[in-house]
């Protein structure tokens, strides 16, 4: 049976749904003002060069911090705003400064590395990722989102379990969505054991080497531009 895909008002209550459910963390988000000096530095970037109306906008953690997104999107106007070490819940927090200041034609969002590592759960993960993605619905209607899926890397190979469980909850909760879309990269950054790929990552174990983006923007790209290509 095809499955029916809601436009983006018609889901906010199934992503309520989603939330209502969630299991509670014995973890709990951390402040967001230590993020202060980022968005600020953000926001004067902001006034000295001003961005292109309406960029595609990609927002979140590290890995989106040293994504070279102009490069790998040359025919995109993109604009990039990650700040390394970032939970789900801090791009909440500042999605007013670093979303929808911008208008954004697509928003492309990563994070979940933090929030694994500071023992959220699977649910916790999946529930403030489903309300991101409520909000841009609500603020910005008709806005395309893509949730790229957290990645394997080898210092959080010990939580894989919650990442594919969380990954697992975003993407069903995704495929009803007319608006959103889950993208993800996992395989791609896997070996023929299972294992993540050593020269893919950064010296941290967590961060992509050069040789990781390749294979993340491979991943990733089709799916990128394909949301691109719907933007208003």
């Amino acid at each position: 049976m095809r499955r029916l895909r809601l436009p983006g008002f018609a889901l906010l209550a199934s992503l309520a749904t989603s939330i209502a459910l969630a299991q509670t963390s014995p973890a709990s988000s951390p402040d967001p003002a230590r993020f202060e000096k980022d968005i600020a530095a953000f926001e004067a970037e902001d006034r000295a060069t001003p961005p292109a109306a309406r960029p595609v906008l990609f927002v979140g953690s590290s890995s989106i911090r040293y994504w070279d997104v102009a490069a790998a999107f040359p025919t995109l106007p993109t604009l990039r705003r990650g700040y390394g070490g970032s939970h789900v819940s801090d791009t909440l927090h500042f999605a007013d400064r670093i979303v929808f200041a911008y208008r954004p034609s697509l928003v492309v969002f990563y994070a979940g590395d933090a929030d694994v590592a500071a023992g959220k759960d699977a649910a916790t993960i999946a529930r403030d990722t489903l309300a991101l993605v409520a909000l841009i619905h609500r603020r910005q209607p008709g806005t395309a989102v893509v949730v790229i899926g957290t990645k394997p890397s080898p210092l959080h190979w010990l939580h894989m379990a919650a990442i594919r469980d969380a990954n697992r909850r975003i993407r069903e909760a995704l495929a009803v969505d007319a608006l959103a879309t889950y993208a993800d990269a996992e395989a791609a950054l896997l070996g023929p054991d299972g294992q993540p790929r050593a020269e893919f990552y950064a010296d941290n174990r967590l961060n992509l080497s050069a040789r990781g983006y390749e294979a993340w923007t491979a991943a990733l790209r089709p799916v990128i531009e394909r949301s691109a290509a719907r933007r208003p």
